[in-house]
């Protein structure tokens, strides 16, 4: 009898599933995310993910920002890996200048939420993908130099390890098998790990056995300690018939396990050699009809954490103010946050001097207001009583002083410069 009470109660009453979103998808174009936006949302999907390549000579604050805005308002978590630009038929390496420029650059843009994921670089146990050569110290150097700039600039950066090819072989200069490089990055500097917060892993079952699981393994056995996070930001298969299928299994497994925070298949639009196998749309930039198997999979949602910030442009207020008569006056208020106000709404609290009565600043929850534009702000006030301080005010704002027309005055005005002006003017006429 009991057990069958245990069994009606979670029946009656199920285990809500904490799984979070793990959808995402790898974009070789920023303007592709128009498309692959409500792919990756599809089916009750919020906040999934694109893995993203910037370049050291691509960097251009507007495309960016736009990019950026885009996954905002799609609700789109980018994952943003580093890459110089190709020499000759190979990527160059990274130079300490290099290093400065992109992470100065990429502080300067407004993500679209709280946390800002980095990956470090791309398989470096080619020799094609670091200067035409493996280089273990100098890719440990530049990589750890990189991971600290990151994190010496806000703690909002998430670094992720560069992906390596499992499937690579002991051949140096062109190859290092994955076991031979980690124990050599160990061995060169064993506090590489510290400054990094989860695994970039590259899975292709076509090429190569070994999985995530295989990967973590090995960190743990060479003395890596923490327990890293894993996102799959590649992976793919080379027929396209059976591709969605393998997909969608792998996605129905990885999507149980909390190890796996994303997973960005390889590659949403890139129809023609040497990638054209993988691509998702095909020359016509319509979806490959296999694949909306995979976009249909029910998905969860994410919640993320938007930084919320503005700025004071301007406050409206009435040129004369008599006491006990309610006014209606204005604030411009900028958005200089990462969240779009209407879609998340907050008030300021009123902290008035105390013979003021005076409204919260609400915005808008009816009107969205995009980072860096501005929205007007309704509020009221009242004087109720004669005070020889008297200001209004909100949390986090300046006072904004009220001050009497004369000593014996009961009528009040803003206390501002263009006041002391117009006073400094008409005692110069009359």
């Amino acid at each position: 009898m009991k057990y069958f009470l245990i069994l009606l109660i979670f029946l009656l009453f199920p285990i809500k599933s904490q799984a979070a979103n793990i959808f995402g998808i790898h974009l070789g174009d920023t303007n592709d995310i128009q498309k692959a936006g409500p792919i990756i949302n599809a089916s009750g999907g919020d906040w999934g993910y694109v893995t993203v390549v910037i370049r050291t000579d691509l960097l251009n604050h507007q495309m960016w920002q736009e990019f950026f805005d885009r996954c905002r308002q799609m609700h789109i978590t980018p994952i943003i890996r580093l890459a110089t630009n190709m020499e000759n038929s190979y990527w160059k390496k990274p130079e300490y200048s290099d290093v400065d420029a992109i992470t100065t650059f990429l502080n300067s843009l407004n993500w679209p939420h709280q946390k800002q994921i980095i990956i470090l670089f791309n398989e470096p146990n080619h020799g094609s993908e670091w200067g035409g050569g493996v280089d273990i110290k100098n890719f440990v150097d530049i990589s750890s130099y990189t991971a600290k700039k990151f994190k010496s600039l806000s703690p909002n950066y998430y670094i992720l390890t560069t992906g390596l090819d499992l499937a690579a072989p002991s051949n140096l200069p062109e190859f290092e098998s994955a076991t031979n490089f980690y124990q050599q990055i160990l061995s060169y500097k064993p506090d590489y790990f510290d400054n990094i917060d989860a695994l970039a892993h590259h899975y292709y079952p076509n090429n190569s056995p070994k999985n995530f699981i295989w990967e973590l393994n090995l960190l743990k056995k060479i003395g890596i300690k923490k327990d890293l996070p894993v996102f799959i930001t590649e992976t793919g298969f080379q027929n396209k018939k059976t591709a969605p299928r393998l997909l969608i299994n792998n996605l129905n497994n990885w999507s149980r396990d909390k190890r796996i925070i994303a997973v960005t298949p390889f590659i949403f639009n890139y129809p023609y050699p040497p990638f054209e196998q993988f691509s998702w749309l095909d020359r016509g930039g319509n979806l490959n009809y296999e694949f909306k198997k995979v976009v249909n999979l029910p998905k969860q949602k994410n919640i993320v954490t938007q930084l919320n910030s503005y700025k004071v442009i301007f406050t409206h207020l009435p040129f004369i103010i008599f006491p006990n008569t309610v006014y209606h006056p204005i604030v411009e208020l900028q958005n200089t946050g990462q969240a779009i106000w209407g879609e998340t709404q907050f008030c300021l609290k009123a902290s008035p001097s105390e013979n003021i009565i005076l409204s919260d600043l609400c915005v808008d929850p009816n009107k969205k207001t995009l980072p860096n534009q501005i929205q007007k702000i309704p509020f009221s006030f009242e004087i109720k009583s004669a005070s020889s301080s008297s200001y209004i005010s909100w949390e986090n704002l300046p006072h904004y002083d009220l001050s009497l027309l004369s000593p014996s005055s009961t009528i009040y005005r803003p206390k501002t410069s263009f006041w002391s002006l117009v006073v400094e003017w008409v005692t110069e006429v009359f």
